[in-house]
């Protein structure tokens, strides 16, 4: 009887344990969800208002007439004077000497 008993308990407190322990973590659940969402809003909220801030500044640093036309435009072209020539390509000093310099490779390719 004593085991039947004590079967009985331990029935329901396997019942109940993972019961009470998704709740308790789903409460802390919601209010961690709770916390970073009203974050979240606050985040843009300030995002929002930084947008206007710079958007007032832009509106204030708008030209107030459009430019003219008739002003000349000079873009420079590759036959300008100001165009620099490119120094030429010269070929690196030997630093040291290799084993394969006086093979036949080396000899065909510098020839």
């Amino acid at each position: 009887m004593v085991w039947d008993a004590t079967g009985v308990v331990l029935f329901v407190v396997w019942l109940v344990l993972p019961l009470a322990y998704t709740v308790v973590l789903g409460r802390r659940y919601v209010r961690k969800a709770r916390a970073a969402a009203e974050e979240a809003v606050n985040a843009a909220q300030e995002a929002a208002w930084a947008q206007a801030d710079i958007q007032d500044v832009l509106d204030d640093l708008a030209p107030t007439h459009e430019p003219h036309e008739d002003v000349p435009v000079r873009l420079p072209t590759a036959r300008a004077a100001d165009t620099g020539e490119l120094s030429a390509i010269r070929p690196p000093v030997s630093v040291g000497k290799h084993r394969l310099d006086e093979s036949q490779l080396a000899q065909g390719v510098t020839s």
